[in-house]
């Protein structure tokens, strides 16, 4: 399994990356622990197709492969303390 980050560092609020793989490799969560940080992952757009979707309170690494279906992905971070560190699979 090879991951390569699609973002520059941790990213919070909304905006898109491209994989190029088409296929998520994993989210690296970052949260407070006391407030939910909810991470979405949409193909396309803001009206794509839901991909992933995370809430928690703790840090997290979640791993894939998840198929995106596109190379283009739109993110959305929210929650106090919230962060994430978005992966493609490359192998």
């Amino acid at each position: 399994m090879i991951l390569n980050p699609v973002t520059d560092g941790s990213v919070t609020s909304t905006g898109t990356s491209t994989f190029e793989s088409r296929i998520l490799g994993g989210v690296l969560v970052t949260a407070d622990g006391t407030n939910d940080a909810t991470v979405t992952l949409q193909a396309d757009n803001s009206d794509g197709t839901n991909v992933f979707k995370l809430v928690t309170k703790s840090p997290i690494f979640v791993a894939g492969p998840i198929s995106i279906g596109s190379q283009a992905g739109y993110y959305s971070v929210t929650g106090t303390g919230a962060a994430a560190q978005f992966y493609e699979w490359a192998e």
